[in-house]
């Protein structure tokens, strides 16, 4: 797999993960098969996308995401862009934090080893939420969620979104890892878009 196709795909992974938290915070519910393709991410150590994610499909809500976003501007995608370059950005700050990523890690290690619950489950999403709050949480600024009160203050929903923020910092580093840049976006939309369409999900 090339190097703009590894990008193209740990990207569309970013992407999915923030579509899927705007999905929950304005509906309450998120795409299902998208949803454990992304939280399961949060469980490897690999740096090979095609290792991470089974197969294209998986990601079809990332690389249709790709599609909008580079297309017309939707007040969701507004908020998706936002999310996305917010989570780029506290992955930035998290690099230069060993301490928290060796906690982040433990835990994870810690929540690999249970095999009571599914990655999707109640309680799996719980602890992987407190523990987004206890780690990336702390972190200056805080990410804004935008949706509906209703679902917002819903405990299952507010869990499952900061778990999916957790996956959102795994592929902004999994980006990074394939050498994306933020700049590359513009400079080579029309390589990533040609990609993108080429790709049958």
């Amino acid at each position: 797999m090339n190097k703009l196709k590894q990008q193209t795909l740990a990207l569309a992974s970013l992407l999915q993960t923030v579509t899927l938290v705007d999905q929950l915070a304005s509906t309450g519910t998120c795409d299902d098969k998208s949803n454990k393709a992304s939280l399961k991410s949060i469980l490897t150590n690999s740096t090979n996308v095609g290792e991470i994610f089974g197969s294209i499909n998986e990601l079809s809500i990332g690389l249709g995401a790709i599609k909008t976003a580079f297309g017309k501007k939707t007040t969701s995608m507004q908020n998706i862009i936002f999310y996305a370059i917010s989570l780029i950005n506290l992955e930035k700050k998290l690099r230069k934090n060993p301490n928290l990523l060796k906690k982040i890690s433990a835990e994870i290690d810690v929540i690999k080893k249970q095999k009571f619950f599914t990655i999707e489950h109640s309680n799996s999403l719980a602890r992987l939420a407190e523990l987004y709050k206890s780690t990336l949480g702390k972190i200056n600024p805080k990410i804004i969620i935008n949706g509906k009160q209703i679902y917002l203050s819903n405990q299952r929903t507010a869990d499952h979104i900061r778990a999916l923020l957790l996956a959102g910092i795994r592929a902004a580093s999994l980006w990074k890892s394939q050498g994306g840049k933020t700049w590359q976006l513009l400079l080579k939309k029309k390589k990533i878009l040609k990609l993108v369409d080429s790709m049958d999900f």
